[in-house]
């Protein structure tokens, strides 16, 4: 037995010895170490259930949760209330099994992704699975760009593993007094938070006027770089406060506000952590903001987005499954990075197949709305902004660099990008 197997025979267990139980009355809880729990209903027949234990303990082997994985839901500490928890639907051999995710971290993948649109600034959120691919780049000339046509900018650094907008966008004696990671240490242990955002962001360069940058660490960090990973090994993690639990992504919904409201930005700027980590959920899925998933077109870039976008279907079948809204998905859009010549046509295909295996319906759900769209139209997710390689942008600095470029030869290899860009803020007005 091993883990990609354990739940599949967990459900084939249930349906041999409660094959009239319907999905909606029985939970999977697979806890911190991977091990698998069974819930069901109090009326269980003892029989039944005890034969139902030794099935799961003789094919769950060591992923069997305790001597009796089966247990009633009265018998459980939180009782029938555990039947309301956050769950993911999985499908195992056309079943919807409803599967409570226990995790020491990571909770807010499971969460159901924010369809909230009343927040007045717009977000985006610029993502990728590795570094190197120029997304800080486009970001900050983007931003710059912005700030040409009149709007605000607020540039927020996430990437607190591997920093680079405060570098690039902030001269190194213009950085404010904190950071992203000092808010949210303070935060962390219940700390008066009110007055950090005042002094988390300056005006960069890079524009003339209008263009805010939070860097993720601040210039007090500078002057105590030993306590750089100590703060990161704390930032990351959830709150616990007189009202209960507060995740991650819920404390930097409320940072994000702060900042918001300190500084009044049009337009919001966010660079994701580039990986799977745990903490990526929270941008991608919980700030309302339109994601860009910037991509270069190699087998291991559609693997690991298979990875990523595989659990997002989990999130979306939950979604449709329970009724909820899944317009999240369309906030979704594929970029491609550093794109060579004549390779357009290979990048779509294999983003295309990349949606179609993972987030578009496989056939039109019951209340008539199907979210699938066809390889060449050029408004779906799949269908990338395009970025082409350039010299002149590796390896870039703006703060040192920009002056020495002119306006043409930015706008010809990000002019494409602004001007889709530019259409995508309009259209979420």
């Amino acid at each position: 037995m091993d883990f990609d197997d354990s739940l599949a025979c967990t459900v084939q267990a249930v349906r041999q010895h409660l094959p009239d139980l319907a999905a909606e009355h029985f939970r999977v809880i697979r806890d911190i170490e991977g091990r698998l729990h069974l819930v069901v209903p109090d009326e269980t027949d003892d029989a039944l259930l005890d034969a139902l234990n030794e099935t799961l303990i003789a094919r769950l082997q060591h992923f069997a949760g305790s001597s009796r994985p089966a247990v009633r839901a009265g018998d459980t500490l939180t009782g029938e209330a555990l039947l309301s928890e956050p769950v993911l639907i999985q499908i195992v051999d056309g079943f919807p099994c409803r599967v409570i995710e226990r995790r020491a971290m990571g909770s807010d993948w499971i969460v159901q992704p924010d369809d909230n649109s009343s927040d007045d600034s717009k977000r985006f959120v610029f993502f990728s699975l590795k570094g190197g691919v120029g997304r800080s780049t486009a970001l900050a000339l983007w931003a710059r760009h912005l700030c040409q046509q009149g709007k605000t900018v607020l540039v927020i650094d996430l990437d607190l593993e591997a920093p680079g907008l405060g570098a690039q966008l902030l001269e190194s004696t213009g950085k404010p007094q904190y950071g992203i990671a000092d808010w949210l240490v303070h935060d962390l242990v219940g700390a008066n938070t009110a007055e950090l955002p005042s002094q988390m962001c300056r005006q960069s360069p890079v524009a003339d006027v209008g263009l805010w940058v939070a860097p993720a660490f601040g210039a007090k960090t500078d002057l105590n770089r030993e306590n750089v990973i100590a703060k990161l090994a704390r930032a990351y993690l959830d709150k616990q406060d007189d009202d209960g639990l507060v995740s991650y992504a819920s404390r930097l919904k409320i940072m994000v506000k702060a900042l918001e409201l300190e500084y009044q930005p049009d337009v919001v700027l966010i660079d994701s952590r580039a990986g799977l980590h745990e903490t990526v959920a929270a941008p991608l899925l919980h700030l309302n903001a339109e994601v860009l998933c910037f991509a270069v077109d190699m087998p291991v870039t559609w693997q690991g987005y298979k990875y990523l976008f595989s659990h997002l279907a989990q999130l979306a079948q939950t979604s449709i499954t329970l009724g909820l809204a899944t317009s999240w998905r369309d906030r979704i859009q594929m970029v491609s990075a550093r794109a060579l010549p004549g390779t357009r046509a290979e990048f779509i295909a294999n983003a295309y197949s990349l949606w179609v295996d993972t987030l578009y319906d496989e056939q039109e759900p019951e209340d008539g709305d199907v979210f699938s769209f066809d390889e060449r139209n050029e408004s779906a997710p799949h269908y990338p902004i395009v970025i082409p390689r350039s010299d002149l942008f590796e390896r870039f600095d703006p703060v040192k660099q920009l002056n020495e470029l002119s306006e043409s030869q930015i706008n010809e290899t990000f002019g494409a990008f602004f001007k889709a860009m530019w259409q995508r803020l309009e259209s979420t007005q």
